[in-house]
C-alpha cells in the first residue's frame, strides 16, 4: 500500500470583532469535510504557544459502490479493504457470482467494525458497526506492538525447537496484525490523529510496523520449505537481539527519552555488525539472515519516524 501524506499548514489573517474580541476565520476544505454549521461547537486545546480546534465528526454516512464480477480471490479482498482503509461508512459491493459474494464476505468479517447490513441477490453493503476514535487508536496501536513482540518471541522459540506446526501457526497471527493496523489506517484516514500535525507521521509508522512483522512471518513460511535446519548459538544471539531491540523502540515509542534512543542506536550497530560477520553461512541461514536485516531496516526506519514525531508540535 502506498505512503500517504496528511495535514497541512497555513496562515490564516486575524480580525477585530467588536471592542475587544479578535477571530480567525477556519480553512473552507476543513469545514466542508467536516460538516461544519453555524453554532456547532468545537473542543479547543491550548498547549503553549499553540491553539487546535478539533472536532471528533467525519464525513457522515460516506459510501461507495464497487463491484467485484470477475476479480479473482486478491484483488476482491484488495479491493474492499482499499475501500475500508480508506474511510467510507458504507461500501455497495456488486457481484454475479455466489463465489464472489463468499470472498467478500470472508473479507469483510476480517476487518474491525465492519459488517455486512444489507443483503441482495447480487450485491451487499458492508457498514460500519461501531464508531472509530481516538482511544481505540491508541488501544489498538499498544495491542499491535505487543502482538508483533509475541509473534517475534514465539517465531524464535519455534525455530530453536524447529517446530514446524508453531511456524505454521505465525502467518495466521500475521493477520491479526494486518487486522488492526489496517483499523489504525481507517482512523487515520477518517479523522486523522489526535495530534493533526502528526497524522502523515503515524500513518507511515503504522505501514512501517505491518512490514516489521512481515518479516517473521516471511522467514516462517521460508523455513517451511527447508528439510532441516538447525539454530546455532551465533544466529540465535542475534535473533534474539533482533527481538530485544522492538522492546527498546516500543519503550522509546512511549517513553522518549534520550537515552533510550542513544540505546536503540548502539544495540542496532552490534546486531548489523553480527549479521556482517558471521562466517560459513549456509543457504537456510542466509535466509534467516535476510529476514533479520530487514527487520532491523524497518526499525531504524520507525526509529526515525519517531524522532521526527517528537519535534513536531
Amino acid at each position: 500500500m502506498p505512503k500517504t501524506s496528511l495535514g497541512g499548514r497555513m496562515k490564516r489573517k486575524i480580525y477585530k470583532l467588536g471592542k475587544s474580541t479578535l477571530v480567525v476565520s477556519l480553512p473552507a476544505k476543513w469545514i466542508k469535510r467536516y460538516n461544519i454549521e453555524p453554532n456547532h461547537e468545537l473542543h479547543v486545546l491550548e498547549n503553549d504557544k499553540s491553539i487546535t480546534f478539533s472536532t471528533d465528526s467525519h464525513s457522515s454516512d460516506s459510501e461507495v459502490e464497487i463491484d467485484i464480477t470477475d476479480l479473482n480471490e486478491d484483488l476482491i479482498k484488495f479491493y474492499i479493504m482499499g475501500a475500508y482503509v480508506k474511510g467510507y461508512d458504507r461500501i455497495k459491493i456488486l457481484f454475479e457470482k455466489q463465489e464472489n459474494m463468499l470472498c467478500a464476505q470472508e473479507t469483510i468479517n476480517s476487518l474491525i467494525g465492519l459488517a455486512i447490513i444489507e443483503q441482495g441477490t447480487k450485491y451487499c453493503v458492508a457498514g460500519e458497526v461501531s464508531g472509530t476514535t481516538d482511544k481505540q487508536f491508541d488501544n489498538i496501536l499498544r495491542r499491535t506492538f505487543l502482538l508483533i513482540m509475541s509473534i517475534a518471541e514465539d517465531c524464535l522459540d519455534a525455530m530453536e525447537k524447529r517446530d514446524k506446526e508453531a511456524l505454521k501457526g505465525i502467518s495466521l497471527r500475521d493477520h491479526d496484525v494486518d487486522k488492526f493496523t489496517n483499523f489504525c489506517l481507517r482512523i487515520l484516514n477518517k479523522g486523522g490523529y489526535k495530534e493533526y500535525d502528526k497524522t502523515a507521521i503515524m500513518y507511515d509508522l503504522i505501514q512501517e510496523l505491518e512490514e516489521l512483522c512481515d518479516n517473521y512471518e516471511g522467514m516462517a513460511e521460508d523455513l517451511l520449505k527447508v528439510d532441516s535446519f538447525k539454530m546455532r548459538k551465533e544466529l540465535k544471539n542475534i535473533f534474539k537481539e533482533s527481538n530485544d531491540l522492538i522492546r527498546v523502540f516500543y519503550e522509546l515509542f512511549y517513553d522518549f527519552k534520550k537515552a533510550r534512543m542513544m540505546d536503540f542506536h548502539s544495540r542496532r550497530g552490534k546486531i548489523i555488525a553480527g549479521i556482517n560477520n558471521l562466517g560459513n553461512v549456509k543457504p537456510y541461514e542466509r535466509t534467516m539472515l535476510y529476514h533479520l536485516r530487514k527487520v532491523n531496516d524497518d526499525l531504524l526506519e520507525l526509529f526515525k519516524l519517531k524522532i521526527t514525531s517528537h519535534f513536531s508540535s
